[in-house]
């Protein structure tokens, strides 16, 4: 028997001959203009352990928020993806990372109630990979720019601790990471470590391209909601008395004390690190 040729009129459109073709086109279509709108964008710039990812689940857990865990957005940049490739890597990666549990380091991030890995209306997109953003700006500033043209609005936020808790906490994990024991040598190294990367988020900061929000940890802990309220106001996003109440039922009351645990601090060791809080604004106030 003769085949009939597929032929498109008036009564024959693509819908009606390749419909698997046709929806998936037209998803491609709609899910790039949909994604083309979005100009918010929240991302992190800091130190490791510094208390960015409860933050950013707490945000990811907004019906209207997506934030993913751990992306490295700007290594999505640096390969040229586009807007569209982007911000679906960033959906993605919140939707992994909630069929993984939310689970980080040992600690659970999963909000009750949220819209960990779903979404209502997406208004606003993110990634929380602190460390790294720091390092990005330091050796490929010009994807910052890029950045700025996908997302006109965006908000980089800047979350810190007491440095001495900060240091010891990386001494302790690089430590286990690589089997031996350090001494105070790598104690000192590590101080420089923290406070170099400290002075680069300052110069981010002073460059003025974007709007930044320094929070002490210890702040948001005795304040979650006000912070929460805050961070979603300045995009107009509201923040529901629920949502907050089960953000809040998440979180510790204080940041673990790590310093007492490391019995390397010493007189030397700790001038040192009082010393070098002075390069940069962040740290007035901060004791041993």
């Amino acid at each position: 028997m003769k085949k009939h040729k597929q032929v498109l009129t008036k009564h024959r459109t693509v819908k009606d001959l390749f419909p698997s073709r046709y929806w998936h086109y037209r998803s491609l279509l709609e899910s790039k203009a949909a994604y083309e709108k979005i100009k918010k964008g929240l991302f992190f710039i800091g130190h490791p352990r510094s208390g960015h990812s409860v933050l950013g689940a707490l945000l990811d857990a907004h019906p209207e928020v997506v934030l993913s865990h751990e992306l490295d957005a700007m290594a999505f940049l640096d390969a040229g993806f586009s807007k569209r490739q982007l911000v679906q890597m960033i959906i993605n990666r919140s939707k992994q990372f909630a069929k993984a549990g939310n689970q980080w380091m040992g600690y659970s991030y999963k909000v009750p109630g949220g819209y960990q890995g779903r979404i209502n209306q997406l208004k606003l997109v993110g990634d929380k990979r602190g460390g790294t953003t720091t390092k990005w700006f330091r050796q490929s500033p010009e994807l910052f720019d890029k950045l700025k043209a996908m997302f006109p609005d965006t908000l980089f936020i800047h979350m810190y601790r007491n440095p001495f808790d900060s240091i010891t906490t990386s001494f302790f994990r690089s430590q286990k990471r690589r089997g031996v024991n350090f001494d105070k040598a790598d104690l000192f190294r590590k101080a420089d470590h923290f406070f170099d990367h400290a002075k680069l988020i300052h110069q981010f900061e002073e460059q003025a391209l974007f709007d930044f929000r320094s929070i002490r940890a210890e702040f948001f802990l005795d304040n979650p909601e006000e912070v929460l309220k805050s961070l979603l106001n300045r995009f107009a996003v509201e923040a529901p008395e629920d949502y907050l109440k089960n953000c809040t039922s998440i979180l510790f009351q204080k940041p673990p004390k790590r310093r007492s645990e490391l019995g390397l601090w010493d007189s030397k060791t700790i001038d040192y690190v009082f010393q070098r809080m002075e390069e940069t604004p962040y740290f007035s106030g901060y004791t041993f």
